[in-house]
Order: C-alpha cells, then sequence, then structure tokens
C-alpha cells in the first residue's frame, strides 16, 4: 500500500454495463465519472478537483499525467509548489516553451539554459533587450493560453539521433550516444520535437506561473518550486552568480561544459589531466581565501556554512592548511558538538526532530565559549554523544592565544550564531557544489542531484546508513537549507564552488547498483529512479588513483 495516499481510483462497470472510474480523495465522497476506453491520469486528476497537479506516483511509480491509470491503481497526484519530481516536470516543459518561442521570434539567436540561479535558472542569449525578453515571456503566455498538448512520441535511437540533428541540437545528440538504451521518448510541440531528459506536462496550459526576469548577461526563467518561502527578493545574487561565471570559465579550460565533454575525455584516456587542472584549481581557489584572510587585519574567527554534503570539512582541512603556509595556527570548533539533548529539541509540522533550525543549538553557550576563547581565558567546550542522543557531562578545556578559530556548520552565515562577535573580527566563507555542468543547451544539471549522490555514498560508507535511510531524511534537510542557508549566501566574504566536474563519473560506481536494488513499492522508489536516470548518462570510472587524497571528493568516497 502506497504511503500518504491523496486519491484513489477504482474503474467499475455498473448495471447498464456503463464504464466509470471513481475517485475518493481525502475525506471527500466518492466522484464518478464516465470512463472512456482511454482513461489517463489527467483526467482522473480533473475529476478529483486536483488543479496544478503536474504528475503523479502510481503505485509508487512516476508517472506522466498522459499515462492511462491501471484498474485499482493508488494515485498520489504531485504539484510543483510541493513535491521536486513535480517542479522539474514543470521547468522541462516551460524550456520546451522557451525554446520554441525563441526559434518562432529570434531563430538566429542561440539559447543556453545555463544554471540555477535566483529561483530560476539563468538563461544567455547574446544582444536580448528588455523589450525581447517581454517579447519572449509574452510568446510563452500565448502557448499557455492556446493549451496545446506535448505529443509523445516513441522512436528509435538512429530516428531520435536525425530528428534531433536536423533541429541542430548537437550537444543533445553528442550525449545520447551514451544513453544505454535502443530507444528515446521524443516530444513534439509548436512542430518542434525535442528530449528533455524526462516525463513532461500534458499540455502547456498546466504551465502557469512562469516568468522571465532580466538579469546582467541574460534573464532567470522561474518557475514553481518546493521549500522556496516568501521573503525578500534575492533574484539579484551578485556573489552566487560570480561563482557560476567562474565555474564556467573553469569548464572552458578544461573543455568540460557538458556531460558529453567529460565522457569522451574519459574514452581518450585523458582523465587523469582533467582531475589534474579541477583539483589544481580547487587548492588554488583555497590558497587565495586563506590570503583574504591574512589581509583582513582583526579577523579571529571563521565561519564556514554551506548545504549538505557540501564539503566543509574537507575544506576546513585544506583552509588550515594554507593558513598555517601564512603563519596562522587555527582552531577548529564543531557545531555539532552544541547540539541540545534530542528530548529539547521541537519536531517540525511532520512531528520529526528540527535538527535543521537554530534553537536547536546551544547558541548561547557557544556564544560563552568564543568569548572566553576570545578574551584568553579558557573555556569548556561541550561533546555531544550522537549514539546516545545528548551532550557528554565530560567536557574539553580549552585556551588559545592568537589562532584563528574555524567554526564550521549549516548556521554559519547567521550572525545569530555569533551575535557577540563584533562583524569585523569575523570572515565568513559560504561552500556549495555550483556546477556549470550541462546535459545540452537547453537542461542544466541541478546541484542538489550531485549532493545527494555524495551524501548517499558517505553516509553509507562512514554511518551504515541505507540509501532509503538517506533519502528519507533528504526532504526535511532540503526544506532546512531554504530556511537557515541559502537566504544568508549573500552574506559571504566570498563563496567556495566545491563542485569537481569529474565527480559523477566516480560516485555513479559507489551509488548505481544500490539505486537499483530499490524497489518501486519503497517510497524512495521514485528519487532512486531519478538518479539512476542521471547516472545513465555517465561512463563508470573504476581507477581513483588520479584523485589526490585530500581531495572533496575523498570525503564522501573515502581513501
Amino acid at each position: 500500500m502506497c504511503k500518504n495516499i491523496e486519491i484513489a481510483v477504482h474503474i467499475k462497470y455498473t448495471e447498464d454495463m456503463k464504464r466509470y472510474f471513481y475517485v475518493k480523495s481525502g475525506e471527500k465522497s466518492d466522484m464518478k465519472s464516465e470512463w472512456t476506453d482511454r482513461l489517463t491520469l489527467a483526467q482522473a486528476a480533473d475529476a478529483a478537483g486536483e488543479t496544478g497537479a503536474m504528475c503523479a506516483l502510481v503505485d509508487g511509480k512516476l508517472e506522466a499525467l498522459g499515462a492511462r491509470v491501471p484498474p485499482g491503481a493508488c494515485v498520489q497526484f504531485l504539484k510543483p509548489q510541493q513535491s521536486e519530481h513535480a517542479s522539474r516536470v514543470f521547468l522541462r516543459g516551460v524550456t520546451f516553451l522557451l525554446h520554441c518561442a525563441v526559434q518562432a521570434l529570434f531563430p538566429q539567436t542561440p539559447l543556453l539554459v545555463d544554471h540555477v540561479l535566483g529561483g530560476g535558472v539563468f538563461c544567455r542569449m547574446d544582444g536580448m533587450t528588455k523589450d525581447d525578453i517581454s517579447a519572449l515571456e509574452k510568446k510563452i503566455h500565448s502557448y499557455i493560453d492556446a493549451d496545446k498538448p506535448f505529443v509523445h512520441k516513441h522512436v528509435d535511437v538512429e530516428k531520435a539521433h536525425d530528428t534531433l540533428a536536423e533541429q541542430g541540437r548537437h550537444e543533445l545528440v553528442r550525449l545520447l550516444k551514451f544513453r544505454p538504451f535502443d530507444y528515446f521518448e521524443l516530444y513534439e510541440f509548436d512542430g518542434r520535437q525535442n528530449y528533455f531528459h524526462g516525463i513532461m506536462p500534458p499540455s502547456a496550459g498546466c504551465l502557469k506561473g512562469a516568468t522571465l526576469r532580466a538579469y546582467p548577461g541574460g534573464f532567470i526563467l522561474r518557475y514553481p518550486a518546493p521549500y522556496r518561502t516568501p521573503g525578500p527578493d534575492i533574484a539579484h545574487q551578485s556573489k552566487f552568480a560570480a561563482v557560476f561565471a567562474q565555474a564556467e570559465l573553469w569548464a572552458q579550460e578544461m573543455s568540460a561544459a557538458y556531460i558529453a565533454d567529460i565522457n569522451e575525455c574519459y574514452l581518450r584516456g585523458e582523465i587523469e589531466d582533467l582531475i589534474a587542472v579541477n583539483e589544481a584549481l580547487h587548492e588554488k581557489r583555497i590558497a587565495d581565501i586563506a590570503q583574504m584572510i591574512a589581509q583582513s587585519p582583526g579577523v579571529r574567527v571563521v565561519l564556514i556554512a554551506g548545504p549538505s554534503s557540501s564539503g566543509k570539512t574537507s575544506f576546513a582541512k585544506r583552509l588550515a592548511v594554507h593558513l598555517r603556509v601564512l603563519g596562522y595556527q587555527c582552531m577548529p570548533i564543531s557545531i555539532d558538538d552544541y547540539y541540545k539533548n534530542r528530548d529539547s529539541i521541537a519536531r517540525d509540522a511532520n512531528g520529526d526532530l528540527d535538527l535543521e533550525n537554530l534553537e536547536a543549538l546551544d547558541v548561547r553557550k557557544l556564544g560563552e565559549d568564543l568569548e572566553a576563547l576570545l578574551g584568553g581565558q579558557t573555556a569548556y567546550l561541550p561533546e555531544f554523544d550522537f549514539v546516545a542522543g545528548k551532550r557528554k557531562h565530560e567536557t574539553r578545556p580549552l585556551r588559545i592565544d592568537d589562532e584563528l578559530l574555524l567554526i564550521e556548520g549549516i548556521h554559519g552565515l547567521n550572525d545569530e550564531l555569533t551575535r557577540g562577535i563584533a562583524d569585523d573580527k569575523k570572515f565568513k566563507i559560504f561552500i556549495s557544489p555550483l556546477t556549470a555542468l550541462n546535459f545540452d543547451t537547453l537542461s542544466t544539471v541541478l546541484p542538489e542531484d550531485l549532493r545527494l549522490l555524495r551524501r548517499l555514498a558517505r553516509d553509507k560508507r562512514t554511518r551504515g546508513a541505507s540509501f532509503a535511510e538517506t533519502f528519507e531524511l533528504w526532504e526535511s534537510v532540503r526544506s532546512g537549507e531554504y530556511k537557515y542557508i541559502f537566504p544568508y549566501q549573500e552574506t559571504a566574504d566570498v563563496m567556495f564552488n566545491s563542485t569537481l566536474i569529474y565527480e559523477p563519473l566516480v560516485l555513479k560506481k559507489y551509488c548505481y547498483d544500490d539505486l537499483r536494488t530499490i524497489e518501486a513499492h519503497e517510497e524512495s522508489y521514485p528519487q532512486a529512479q531519478s538518479l539512476l536516470k542521471f547516472l545513465n548518462y555517465f561512463l563508470s570510472m573504476n581507477d581513483e588513483r588520479a584523485i589526490p587524497v585530500n581531495s572533496i571528493l575523498r570525503e564522501f568516497i573515502g581513501e
């Protein structure tokens, strides 16, 4: 039985031999509609009044709304504001509309859907004015108003390659030769056929809520997604955007802007050079950040924050080495030791411990200890027992002279964590794998997929956690990031991009087989299938000798 069933669909014959489907939604009474020969999920959603659904889980499997409803199926309709699966379906659909709009209005101007930014994805088109962007948005809205369908076509490899090549989708054709299947699911809209690495909405009318916003160098395609909460407008993220711009320069320097580039590099036997360059760029950037700290007089506390599986621990160790080269000794402080006892931590709306909340930490105790340390006194630091779920009775006495304190934790950029320390004594660093890697010109790799793969590999290796257990925590982790990390990222003094452009080749070996063991009746099945589809585009790298022992990737795969 599916968990948290929202819709139950049953197909029955009546005495007059007409066929009906009955929909029961929550506490509502059964609703009845006559069934045609092809009952689709979209029809069932309409009958249940489920407006805004983008896709559905059918007996645990993610399906497009154009799919048929099996008799007696358990169905959960998904909306983009509540589900990442649905949000990605929305993004694929509206990207197709954008592509069609560009071809209709500016056919000679290349479109690149580049990377995430400002509650959407940043798109580049040379020479675009605000009026041009408004014209594109108007054209997209006309498609939505007309509500024409995305027509699904199941075609063989040769036909798909020919069709996409005719439409100038050469990067996509290069990529699809690595996909280990002999067919493709193409979609047609406005006379154009395309492939978007997953299921699509049933029609353009589902895509209300998409907007285009002008942004330096291009525009942002914004679309609904879960976790985002109303708050200050963060579209103009200059530091965040600069990190992606730097990532693009790195990708160009390594000739690795697309997944096909990495696979072809591996096949040519040049992957070791790619690894060496990528790791050297990391080393140089860390050295530059150490120099920035050294040139900031009065700094005593370095705060390192970022979302889950960004590589904060490895980064902190490497930064400490570079600071030592410059004559600075560093003392790490573990924020995790300042967790309150588990029975004192509030629970979230789902009844789970809200470990991402700042209030889960003993901020007062941390403030007292930092004040004592910076004042030349002895502080008695707590130690947390994660097995028992409470703080140990023993404490760790610590006294420092002129060492820098390195504090790593998700709340590092929130001044409430260190409110007793003057701003000029703090240096804030935001770290995350902000990849500029693309499937093709219309589809970008989302950083959260890389982070999730990292976490799956690490938690299995270091914590004995099954993939299902890690998946179960991921929604809470993602929600916490939007509440407690991302709103503060632009307050960082510097950002570090921890992505390693070759890492999917390595992570595939650690994740692929385990992902395949997750079955359809398990709640994590849709997430596992999504990651499997992602990894299917990559070759697998088994020889890890070229990866340095201090690589950020080693934090997740081990030495």
